[in-house]
């Protein structure tokens, strides 16, 4: 939610708020009215990836709160993440083109680039939790 005591001033003056709302697994039949929802109770701040599969819906619901006068555009931040196939030079605009198309907006606050290493989501032993162990203490037997 946005309040003063929870915003950091950002170098165009703008008030950006700590706390966000995350649209990851919302999904896509209710996120519009999630959203709305969100917005109507004070967040400002959302964040997305071009691999939630949402953004449309999502778009839809800050373009209703935006034409029902809850907030301005300028008053929101939204912030989206590239999946590891997006990496490349030539495919960052193609995506982030795509995105903005989905939300239906004009600029994201931030686009970042999410990575996860391979090996980590997809352990060999198919067992993330004694991967994970076997990491922290490689003398110790599996």
């Amino acid at each position: 939610m946005s309040t003063p005591n929870h915003a950091l001033a950002l170098n165009n003056g703008k008030k950006m708020p700590l706390v966000c709302h995350g649209l990851w697994k919302i999904p896509n039949e209710k996120v519009a009215d999630h959203v709305y929802n969100a917005i109507k109770a004070g967040y400002r701040l959302f964040d997305s990836a071009c691999d939630y599969g949402n953004e449309v819906e999502a778009g839809q619901g800050i373009a209703r709160a935006i034409k029902d006068g809850l907030v301005k555009r300028d008053d929101l931040f939204i912030v989206s993440k590239l999946w590891n196939t997006f990496h490349e030079k030539e495919r960052v605009e193609p995506i982030c083109r795509k995105q903005l198309k989905d939300f239906g907006l004009d600029y994201f606050l931030s686009i970042a680039l999410k990575y996860v290493d391979l090996a980590v989501r997809y352990p060999p032993t198919g067992n993330l939790e004694s991967q994970m162990l076997m990491h922290a203490n490689p003398d110790a037997s599996s």
